[in-house]
């Protein structure tokens, strides 16, 4: 198959081939240079949530280091989560159910009781490194699009272990959804018919094995692409349009060509 020098596939496996060359020009940038020297700097200081919630520039690397960065500007609602109790199912974060603030709550509920939270070198790198992944992903998705959820899908899927895992993570599900070739309409099912028509079409165990998942990303890579391009530009695309079934549903056309040849 080839591919064109702005493919989403071409720069997906860049992006893992040259994983090291990127991640040089990620870090040199000014914006990423700057403020990993201010989280070096002052994280040291942070001996509460009180502490973190009025430094933005860590706070925001902290909520990033969970893909949670657009939250910044809901101070209240982030406060909640990071004091409450996680273990505590009448929690705001467990009344959520987003796996991405469950994992913040977890991560931090220790710094509630201990000054010294971040001076363990551990509790620093493991923000630091979350940090890295997702804004470097982010770094990569600008090339093109769905690199960044390809990159995150590659990192998570892993450790998918139920349906219910894929349809709680809104990336995870918007791999899987384009890959099936599934339209936007279909988040608007009910989530019981969602997730019937999805146990028909996913194989749980195939997220165990990495020759599928990459199978998965790459499927994802091509309808992403297809999606986002004229079909008047390229022809080929026109086998791929959408067509209306009896069951309302939206796909691809049922031509069988194998796309990884």
């Amino acid at each position: 198959m080839q591919v064109s020098s702005n493919s989403s596939l071409l720069w997906y496996k860049l992006a893992n081939n040259q994983k090291d060359a990127h991640m040089k020009s990620f870090e040199a940038q000014p914006t990423v240079s700057r403020d990993l020297a201010t989280f070096k700097e002052k994280i040291g200081e942070i001996k509460s949530v009180d502490d973190l919630m009025k430094n933005r520039t860590v706070l925001n690397m902290v909520l990033s280091a969970f893909q949670l960065e657009s939250e910044i500007d809901k101070p209240a609602m982030v406060k909640k989560i990071l004091t409450e109790d996680p273990t505590d199912k009448d929690s705001l974060v467990n009344r959520l159910v987003e796996p991405r603030w469950t994992k913040l709550a977890n991560a931090l509920h220790g710094l509630n009781s201990d000054p010294d939270f971040f001076q363990k070198e551990a509790n620093v790198n493991a923000i630091l490194a979350g940090y890295k992944t997702n804004e470097f992903e982010k770094f990569e998705g600008e090339k093109a699009d769905g690199v960044r959820e390809a990159l995150y899908f590659k990192r998570m899927a892993g450790n998918v272990e139920s349906l219910g895992q894929i349809m709680a993570d809104k990336t995870l599900m918007h791999v899987v959804r384009v890959g099936l070739g599934l339209p936007e309409s279909f988040q608007s099912l009910e989530f019981s018919q969602q997730r019937d028509r999805l146990e028909k079409q996913i194989n749980i165990d195939d997220f165990k094995d990495p020759e599928k998942i990459e199978k998965m990303i790459q499927r994802f890579l091509v309808y992403t692409e297809m999606n986002n391009t004229d079909p008047a530009a390229n022809p080929i695309l026109s086998l791929f349009q959408p067509i209306s079934t009896d069951g309302g549903f939206v796909g691809p056309q049922p031509i069988q060509v194998d796309l990884f040849v």
